[in-house]
């Protein structure tokens, strides 16, 4: 017997000894795992709502709102901010409704498509958030180099050069970001989606 066969003989051993589900106990198994992942995704979200009303509470200075102004750009950036703080609380209400939904629901086929609609609905927040992040500070550079108009071409491209390498690094570190906290339980879900399809089959 090569290495190979013992390797299959002992896997299949071990096989043996795992625990077997049956379809009635498998089912309210994935039913409580997939709630619970979608009820941190919940919490992580009003964590993060709460964060950045912490960091605007702190973080502002009165010399920051006093440059704000002087690139004539309150108007931008109190518009801005209400928007993002409505759009981020239609998503916590968003990731709230899909939690209760997937609580209340029995059947494989429905929790597989409420799986789905979370997955897709989180997707979406984190496009929001990177797009929303990216335009907001291309438009507020733009903004700076009008208003720094003593600037020489080679100070401009050394500004635009800087100001494009940090927007990356931003936008690196919020995609990293989202991936650990939100992909780690999307992927949770979508592992029990595929269970759940084996099973509605």
């Amino acid at each position: 017997m090569d290495e190979l066969d013992l390797i299959k003989k002992d896997w299949q051993e071990r096989t043996k000894e795992l625990p077997k589900y049956s379809r009635e106990e498998l089912m309210p198994m994935l039913h409580k795992k997939s709630s619970s992942s979608v009820k941190w995704i919940f919490i992580i979200s009003v964590l993060e709502f709460t964060f950045w009303i912490v960091v605007e509470l702190f973080a502002f200075s009165e010399d920051q709102n006093d440059m704000i102004e002087n690139l004539g750009m309150t108007d931008f950036w109190t518009v801005t901010k209400y928007l993002n703080y409505i759009v981020l609380i239609i998503f916590i209400a968003l990731f709230f409704i899909n939690y209760k939904r997937i609580q209340i629901y029995n059947s494989a086929k429905q929790v597989m498509k409420q799986i789905i609609k979370t997955r897709k609905t989180v997707k979406i927040y984190v496009g929001y958030n990177i797009i929303g992040l990216a335009i907001t500070f291309i438009i507020t550079c733009l903004k700076f180099i009008e208003y720094q108009s003593e600037l020489s071409e080679k100070e401009l491209w050394i500004f635009a050069g800087i100001m494009t390498l940090f927007l990356v690094l931003i936008i690196g570190f919020f995609l990293l970001f989202y991936r650990i906290i939100y992909g780690i339980i999307t992927r949770k879900l979508y592992k029990n989606y595929k269970i759940l399809s084996k099973i509605e089959l």
